[in-house]
């Protein structure tokens, strides 16, 4: 059996491509039955490509961290909106994990390095993410992670409304130190 171990590091201008087809890819199989199947069945990667591009245009007040494979390939990637708001912080707006790499530790150390990151490009400040609420294995993802639930909204994207949980750590010193 062959050991694959990753790298983390941050993004670089020519990874939104990736990006975009792993998004893509893991909505299409973790979002079934929650968004409309029409648009998981249509073009997903392009419409993910259209928006991890414009993203990329500009990247300041943001940080994305990706987790690369022996080969390059990437395998994750978590991406932050700095000081997104005055009372939670900084969001932490995507993380997503290649679905045949569920559960191998590679989104607890993408957590982990994002939170290391921001307590040198942020500190002091918390973290917080919106997760669909209906998500069973994300919310315990987070709550694993320490995250606590912190209110519920809804996402009203791609024409339903999606009831959503607010997950926020106001201190990133344990999360810097999970997963690593």
């Amino acid at each position: 059996m062959t050991t694959v171990t990753y790298r983390y590091d941050l993004a670089a201008d020519g990874d939104a491509a990736a990006i975009a087809e792993l998004h893509a890819r893991s909505w299409q199989a973790s979002y079934r039955g929650i968004l409309p199947d029409a648009f998981l069945d249509g073009d997903v990667v392009a419409e993910r490509t259209e928006k991890w591009t414009a993203r990329f245009a500009d990247r300041a007040g943001t940080l994305t961290v990706v987790a690369r494979d022996d080969a390059g390939r990437l395998a994750g990637f978590a991406h932050s909106v700095l000081d997104d708001d005055a009372a939670w912080g900084t969001l932490l707006d995507n993380l997503h994990v290649r679905p045949d790499l569920k559960g191998q530790g590679v989104g607890r150390r993408l957590v982990a390095e994002t939170a290391a990151r921001l307590g040198v490009v942020a500190p002091g400040r918390g973290l917080y993410l919106w997760v669909i609420e209906a998500n069973e294995p994300a919310r315990r993802f987070y709550a694993a992670a320490g995250g606590e639930e912190a209110g519920r909204d809804v996402w009203d994207e791609y024409g339903v409304d999606v009831p959503i949980v607010r997950m926020s750590w106001r201190s990133l010193d344990a999360l810097a130190g999970a997963g690593r």
